[in-house]
């Protein structure tokens, strides 16, 4: 899951990667699963577990989504890249909405 979190912060082309993190990070929760219901295992084994896998589903769902948006999500990290004042980054959360929406 730390892997997709950090796959999330790069720009587009590189954001491709988060998608294998993320199934990554989910194959690993359910083998660790099968092998806690096997064995005597505490809690927070499973709680980890879980936590691990509704993070992965997240963020792997978040960056499945900015990559079927591949133009507007470009478009708007272009555009935070240039902008150098809170009032251009706000434009540039607008015109992604807005784009998102066309």
């Amino acid at each position: 899951m730390i892997a997709t979190y950090a796959a999330m912060a790069l720009p587009l082309p590189y954001k491709v990667a988060a998608p294998v993190f993320a199934i990554a990070a989910i194959v690993a929760a359910i083998r660790l699963f099968r092998l806690a219901s096997k064995g005597d295992h505490t809690m927070l084994v499973w709680l980890a577990g879980t936590a691990g896998l509704v993070g992965a589903l997240f963020f792997g769902g978040v960056a499945t989504s900015q990559i079927i948006m591949w133009g507007p999500t470009v478009a708007y990290e272009e555009c935070l890249s240039e902008a150098l004042t809170d009032r251009a980054l706000v434009a540039c959360e607008d015109q992604y909405s807005q784009n998102l929406w066309d």
